[in-house]
């Protein structure tokens, strides 16, 4: 715990940096700008998702289990580059900010290793896949970390505005969706048309042009705020502790950040392994001997319910969109992300009422899947960064590069271990690609879309209901900092 002078002392810092907060009013052309960074990143993230379990495990016959461990030794990695560049951004000094300058170093980086990653040379199959994906796999998320560590950390600064950080976060999100359903509906429509591989290929080329062209329009178009900028350069070591520190000594960041990794799995989960159930779990669509029937019969039940299901789930997306921005405006934050909890977990279960031979209503189960997610996609941003307030207002300092660090860290943590989970889970109940599965690997499918999801969605709603950051709390804090930076300002300009 930092003494009372030196919390007086970093006040006096932050009152010289920071102007007087007030209700500022965003433009539309910074909030999009600044959201098309994530259209790009987002596209990334769901073609991995949604395709590379898929294409290495059942397609180029990759072991699940060796899957599995690619994602967890990715992870891993993660937990040793994520607060460093959370440290390298928060004390880089340059004409363009401290966060800018790594659009343009990792974005070239994250995209080429995209392309590597769904382009594995020909003829390598099976286990021999396994080097390949985890150079590859690290490649893409180091650079990635470069990328959007410093992306993240700059939207606590575009404004301090409890509501207004409500408008970047749904514009963020919105935007990101649409990249999602970009990274999702490519390689499906390149499906209809080429073998798998030629694909995978052509579909990381789009989404690695899409990465560099959406991170230049955000850093040409979003300047930083250098009045910000803390003058004073911290030690790594020094700075490293604070950053992995940030949890234990911040308790709203830290229920936060639980949840947060609980909000990742529970909905990376069923957006992995959906292709799998489309194809082992249902047996038939029901629309055979309807109107229907004759294009089912050309596309094929697996081509079918797979763009049923994305199509689905992306309508549920934007369909809900407006609905949870209206709720935002005139909800508390905490109260929305704990109904997203509950409704994601109840929709997911439902996986446990469709018969075999009815797959339609799957892409159905999707459609309210979907505006589940996106509330648990939305609020997180909204909500993150008023936890710097809370740390400025009782440690003295901001560190936004260090939390979202381990915001990254989290993210990426969520999302791998769900993967690894589904492989190791895949294994574990006798999946073996291209077989008839055994009832047990049907319900253990079944297990992987829904069961999961409601039980770490549960365990969030009881780690988030002790979230003391309301509108009221979060208020009171900013009226805090405001009082005590204009103290220290009468203090410095006293004679």
């Amino acid at each position: 715990m930092p003494s009372r002078e030196a919390v007086r002392g970093a006040a006096r810092v932050g009152a010289r940096a920071r102007p007087a907060a007030r209700a500022e009013i965003l433009s539309v052309t910074v909030l999009a700008s600044y959201a098309m960074a994530q259209f790009g990143l987002s596209a990334m993230n769901t073609l991995v998702t949604t395709q590379i379990p898929f294409f290495y495990v059942d397609t180029l016959k990759l072991p699940a289990v060796l899957f599995g461990w690619v994602m967890l030794i990715g992870k891993l990695w993660d937990g040793v580059t994520d607060p460093v560049m959370g440290h390298v951004t928060d004390n880089t000094r340059s004409r363009f900010g401290r966060r800018r300058p790594y659009f343009v170093a990792g974005a070239p980086l994250l995209a080429l290793f995209t392309f590597l990653l769904f382009s594995p040379p020909r003829g390598l199959s099976g286990a021999a896949l396994f080097p390949w994906l985890l150079i590859t796999f690290l490649g893409a998320f180091s650079a990635r970390t470069v990328f959007e560590t410093p992306y993240q950390a700059m939207a606590p600064d575009l404004t301090p505005d409890y509501d207004q950080r409500t408008r970047v976060a749904t514009w963020r999100v919105t935007i990101g969706n649409l990249g999602d359903l970009t990274g999702a509906i490519v390689p499906m429509a390149l499906l209809a048309c080429w073998a798998p591989r030629p694909t995978f290929r052509w579909s990381g080329a789009a989404v690695a042009a899409i990465i560099v062209a959406t991170a230049l329009v955000t850093f040409l178009r979003v300047p930083e705020r250098l009045d910000r900028v803390p003058t004073r350069h911290v030690p790594l070591l020094r700075n490293l502790r604070r950053i992995l520190t940030f949890p234990v000594r911040n308790p709203p960041a830290r229920i936060l950040i639980i949840s947060y990794a609980c909000a990742v799995f529970a909905t990376t989960l069923p957006v992995a392994v959906f292709r799998f159930v489309d194809k082992y779990v249902f047996t038939a669509t029901g629309l055979e001997g309807s109107f229907l029937g004759p294009w089912v019969e050309g596309m094929g039940k697996n081509a079918f319910l797979d763009l049923g299901v994305i199509l689905g789930y992306f309508a549920g997306v934007f369909l809900s969109a407006p609905l949870w921005a209206r709720a935002l405006r005139t909800r508390d934050k905490k109260q929305g992300y704990l109904f997203a909890f509950l409704y994601l977990g109840g929709v997911a279960s439902g996986i446990f009422f469709i018969p075999r031979d009815l797959g339609i209503l799957f892409p159905v189960l999707n459609l309210f899947l979907g505006a589940g997610a996106l509330g648990l996609w939305m609020l997180p941003g909204a909500i993150g960064p008023d936890v710097l307030e809370w740390e400025e207002l009782h440690h003295g300092s901001r560190h936004e590069g260090g939390f979202y660090g381990i915001w990254m860290l989290v993210q990426k943590t969520g999302g791998g271990i769900a993967l690894f989970a589904m492989g190791a889970l895949l294994h574990s109940i006798g999946f073996v690609p291209d077989v008839a599965p055994g009832p047990e690997t049907v319900q253990g499918l079944r297990l992987l879309y829904g069961a999961t999801p409601l039980v770490v969605s549960g365990i969030a709603v009881l780690v988030f209901s002790r979230y003391p950051l309301t509108r009221e709390a979060y208020a009171e804090v900013r009226a805090r900092l405001e009082a005590r930076d204009a103290a220290a300002r009468a203090e410095d300009e006293a004679p």
